[in-house]
């Protein structure tokens, strides 16, 4: 608890930089596949609600350097430090993506370019998820050199990511339709399915982990309930979203009352989907904050 509690920041950049880029690339695929040029480009003006996730994220995570001089370390790192991978993969990610935010705005770009550009930033983003994935990866910590530890990360981004990219596309005034919120809601349903599998076995194995003083379970008792609400708040943040997108709108022949029925519509969906955001974040964050908890090193 206490290394949780101390790595707060850590915790929270774990939590939101992953479900960024997935809710990234959810978003970059929809304007990859509108034919719709005007709609492509409401999308881009729209990428700063992932973006600012993942740079929320790095800022927080910034805090675990001590000092601000440290970052001049972290770039002679790149290649041995797992903490040296995600910083620069995360600074590309957010240059490549930041820059074509600004550029979006122009009338100018090509549907090519804007496919490649969308391509090597969603790529950028996915290699960053995975160095944060591995950087855990640590012999002398048995709890976290697990199997389990870099899929449970990979399968929080995607049962949550999914949701911040159909809000942004909401927030974008564009309207994924059924067929698209059905497959990305359901990847987010498979992904916490997969996760509530995945921690599961993971608890069965930290039965197994001990030292000469310690017990893995004894520093994480709160575990399988913590799992059981993750899984209530997927479930719960699934719902709202599938309530908000995938729902029939009442048809009526009065044009004004028409109009007057979609603007409510809009907010409505606007305000479930966010709060299936929020409900997603905060699944993943207590997943997270318990991988934390669970820290033990060999020896100790």
């Amino acid at each position: 608890m206490d290394t949780a509690l101390a790595e707060i920041t850590l915790v929270l950049f774990t939590t939101i930089a992953p479900a960024g880029v997935v809710g990234y690339v959810v978003m970059a695929l929809a304007a990859i596949c509108s034919r719709e040029r005007e709609r492509a480009d409401r999308v881009s003006h729209y990428f700063v609600v992932p973006l600012v996730l993942v740079i929320s994220g790095l800022i927080a995570s910034a805090t675990h350097l001590g000092t601000p001089a440290n970052a001049l370390y972290v770039i002679t790192g790149v290649g041995r430090s797992p903490l040296s991978n995600e910083v620069v993969a995360a600074v590309a990610f957010l240059v490549l993506g930041g820059v074509y935010w600004i550029v979006s705005f122009r009338d100018d770009i090509g549907r090519a370019i804007r496919i490649a550009w969308l391509a090597a930033t969603m790529l950028a983003g996915l290699v960053l998820v995975g160095f944060v994935a591995v950087a855990y990866t640590v012999p002398s910590v048995p709890t976290w050199s697990l199997p389990t530890a870099p899929a449970t990360l990979w399968l929080n981004a995607l049962s949550s990511g999914p949701a911040v990219g159909l809000f942004g596309l909401l927030l974008a005034g564009v309207d994924p339709g059924r067929k698209m919120s059905a497959i990305v809601l359901a990847v987010a349903t498979v992904a916490a399915v997969a996760n509530v599998v995945v921690l599961a076995l993971e608890w069965q194995v930290l039965v197994g982990v001990v030292t000469t003083t310690t017990r893995a379970v004894d520093l994480v008792p709160a575990f399988p309930g913590v799992v059981a609400g993750y899984a209530l708040l997927e479930a719960v943040s699934v719902a709202l979203c599938a309530a908000a997108l995938l729902r029939r709108p009442r048809k009526t022949a009065d044009p004004f009352a028409a109009a007057a029925s979609a603007s409510r519509a809009r907010r409505g969906r606007l305000v479930l989907v966010g709060a299936g955001t929020l409900l997603a974040l905060i699944a993943c964050f207590a997943v997270r904050f318990a991988f934390y908890a669970m820290h033990m090193t060999l020896g100790v």
